[in-house]
């Protein structure tokens, strides 16, 4: 294997890595000590990059109560034959060590650098023997994961999120179902998602449905929003021909759902005419991803 160059994003999840968890406080305040020489990204940015690869976990709903966690290192097997990816905690030493007892085996072990995501290593050619060895280092194998939580993503409805008081605040905007975007200007307070901005820590998102309001995480929340308002066509497609599915931008999938998509291959989807693009998503996984999110089938 090549030396790996690294970026920002391998820093952030080396340091993650010898920490095990850290507070949402502190975790901006390392990003933003290492944009002082590389990139310029909001600290969600990096959040959500290394977790839908696996990398970490954390609570949307709780983000300033509860810490982020590194994974555990796991090696993932992709849709992909004969494709692993070498996901969560990891160093430099580590890598050293996995590359070693793969190449005592025969198996490859590959970097591909991303540019808004940690350096990318995939492994091939994994006989018995290798995958034993990589076993004894305390690496976790995952087979066939994309399918099977594919077959266990939840399909939410709003009696799913925690009940909260009306709608008293001045500090609101409103998710715009057309636009897709959030829209200061209220004219009246109806149904819909509401996005409350607070003096300090991250917005809260509402969703109202008459007298009902729960706070909702805000990737689930759109989606119940446009569910809610009918709007289940034109947001997500699946190109049949290259195993693709199109996400519509500004939209974000839900944590557990991005992280289905995007370990069906192991790289970050790619934004391409007002779309992520998630590569190598079989039928089976692109359909139930379809349903939980409450879109209808569409096929291209």
């Amino acid at each position: 294997m090549n030396q790996i160059e690294n970026n920002v994003f391998d820093y952030l999840l080396y340091y993650l890595s010898h920490q095990g968890t850290l507070p949402w406080v502190r975790f901006k305040e390392v990003v933003a000590g290492l944009e002082n020489f590389q990139n310029h990204c909001n600290p969600f940015t990096y959040l959500k990059s290394l977790a839908r690869l696996g990398h970490i976990d954390y609570d949307p709903m709780n983000l300033t109560k509860v810490a982020i966690v590194i994974a555990p290192a796991t090696l993932v097997e992709t849709s992909i034959e004969n494709r692993y990816v070498l996901v969560g905690s990891r160093t430099p030493d580590f890598i050293n060590e996995v590359s070693r007892c793969v190449s005592d085996t025969g198996t490859k072990m590959d970097q591909q650098s991303e540019k808004y995501a940690p350096t990318t290593l995939v492994l091939s050619d994994l006989t018995d023997t290798s995958l034993t060895e990589i076993e004894r280092l305390g690496i976790h194998i995952s087979r066939n994961f994309s399918a099977k939580l594919s077959r266990l993503l939840p399909t939410p409805i709003l009696t799913f999120f925690p009940r909260i008081d009306p709608l008293y605040m001045d500090s609101l905007e409103l998710f715009n179902l057309m636009s897709l975007e959030y829209d200061p200007n209220i004219q009246h307070r109806g149904n819909g998602l509401y996005k409350i901005l607070p003096q300090y820590g991250p917005s809260v998102y509402i969703l109202k449905t008459g007298p009902d309001q729960r706070k909702v995480p805000r990737d689930w929340g759109e989606w119940l929003a446009l569910s809610n308002a009918g709007r289940t066509v034109g947001f997500v497609s699946y190109v049949e021909k290259n195993k693709t599915l199109c996400v519509k931008t500004p939209l974000n999938l839900p944590l557990i759902v991005d992280r289905c998509a995007t370990l069906c291959s192991g790289i970050p989807p790619e934004l391409k005419g007002g779309f992520f693009h998630y590569s190598d998503v079989p039928v089976g996984v692109a359909y139930q991803i379809t349903k939980s999110l409450h879109q209808n089938w569409e096929v291209i």
